[in-house]
């Protein structure tokens, strides 16, 4: 199913599915916080987490000028998404526009 999503809640996805499988990926250059996903991209097999990541990135690769990206989701998928925003939500405060964020992409999720 499409789910549609903001690039911020995209990102939002990305970084919160990384902190739980894998927070290596997170590393912090001169310019902020980047995102390395070279090590999955090597391996034979992957994970249904890995296998997300890399369908996320692969929509926020897509071209720069969109505002929305379509986001299509296995029921499973969305269901390890919700689970995942849900776990990070409450092992640290968030600020709350970013806690809204999370709150309303989870219940979009949640229909698909």
């Amino acid at each position: 199913m499409r789910v549609e999503c903001s690039n911020d809640e995209l990102i939002l996805a990305l970084m919160s599915l990384i902190r739980a499988t894998n927070p290596a990926m997170l590393r912090q250059g001169p310019e902020g916080i980047t995102v390395d996903l070279e090590s999955l991209e090597g391996k034979k097999v992957l994970s249904e987490d890995e296998r997300l990541l890399l369908k996320l990135q692969a929509v926020l690769a897509s071209p720069a000028a969109q505002t929305v990206f379509g986001l299509e989701l296995t029921g499973a998928e969305s269901s390890r998404l919700v689970g995942t925003l849900e776990r990070l939500e409450s092992l640290q405060l968030w600020p709350p526009d970013v806690l809204e964020m999370s709150r309303n992409l989870r219940a979009r999720l949640r229909t698909v």
